[in-house]
């Protein structure tokens, strides 16, 4: 049966109804909106305020679900909004499932691509991944270190970084947004160790001084990045690329198998392969040499033992016999 399109009453009660009609502006929902910042955007195309669109009655609250309220204010298809603002999702997961993951963290969606729909407002999206961190399209830097939407980057004077983004998502289409989200947690703790080391700064330097120059500001200081460090953004910006050469390597197939069959092996192979794609700025003594060794190694076998109990999982979850 086909949805109705026109004005809808919210009250059963045929004396004192409450009629909601499409508004004169519709906008579209960008991917991953929160529900809050679509509201906004809304009410500011219509000259109007998020409380006055939730609640269009003063006396009487509105029987429709938020999904039924947007899909007659804005007249866009049921579908779209469904798949475009996660939190409408409980709505019909006939449409779109539910996630596996739920959202939390926000950021801003990439100012080019809200200029480029015709927005001239703050949009606000939620993370889908905590490696999603550059938008593929216009080239930007969207959410490490980004306090203000003017603070995104752009990444033009550095491409390495935006190639960075899509080697992660390749890894993400390949081995699963769980697996890959952990891993990138992990390569990123990995690498605060090594800046206390100053072990492998020289390659991210240099994509921090490109940075600099391109935004007229001087090079930071030697330093491990903290929130309030004005470079903050900048500095995880020219690290991306260095985590994702990690996070390629501990998804080898090769090199987790050697930590299967062959420790010894892994302990000499795994240690060469991060130095012929990461060279490190001066060979490492004392406790230092074997702490990298074993760490990496812990790495890739972090690696493998958590990708089989995924899949081990999933095979549960797709036994009949353990159906509900």
């Amino acid at each position: 049966m086909s949805q109705p399109t026109g004005p809808r009453l919210t009250a059963s009660l045929p004396f004192t109804p409450v009629l909601v009609q499409p508004l004169p502006i519709t906008v579209t929902p960008f991917p991953n909106e929160t529900l809050n910042s679509y509201f906004s955007r809304l009410a500011s195309a219509n000259r109007t305020t998020t409380t006055f669109l939730r609640s269009p009655s003063r006396w009487l609250r509105c029987r429709l679900n938020e999904l039924e309220l947007l899909e007659i204010l804005t007249s866009q298809p049921r579908t779209s909004l469904v798949w475009a603002i996660p939190e409408l999702r409980k709505y019909d997961p006939q449409i779109a499932p539910r996630l596996r993951v739920e959202l939390a963290n926000t950021r801003f969606a990439c100012r080019c691509c809200v200029w480029r729909a015709g927005g001239r407002k703050e949009v606000h999206v939620y993370l889908r991944a905590p490696y999603d961190n550059v938008c593929l399209h216009h080239g930007i830097w969207l959410k490490d270190g980004v306090a203000v939407i003017d603070q995104q980057i752009d990444l033009t004077p550095v491409p390495e970084v935006v190639h960075a983004q899509r080697v992660v998502n390749r890894l993400e289409k390949k081995y699963g947004e769980l697996l890959v989200a952990d891993c990138y947690e992990w390569c990123h703790g990995f690498f605060g160790d090594l800046d206390r080391r100053a072990l492998v700064r020289a390659e991210a330097d240099e994509l921090l001084n490109r940075l600099c120059e391109a935004n007229h500001m001087d090079p930071p200081r030697h330093a491990v990045p903290v929130h309030s460090d004005r470079h903050y953004r900048f500095r995880r910006a020219s690290r991306y690329p260095q985590i994702a050469k990690l996070m390629t390597l501990a998804f080898s197939p090769a090199l987790r198998g050697l930590t299967r069959s062959s420790p010894d092996q892994a302990r000499e192979r795994i240690p060469a392969e991060f130095e012929r794609l990461i060279p490190l700025d001066y060979q490492p003594r004392s406790t230092t040499g074997p702490w990298l060794r074993d760490a990496l190694v812990n790495l890739v076998k972090r690696i493998d033992t958590f990708a089989k109990l995924l899949r081990n999982a999933e095979a549960v979850d797709l036994d009949p016999s353990h159906a509900a």
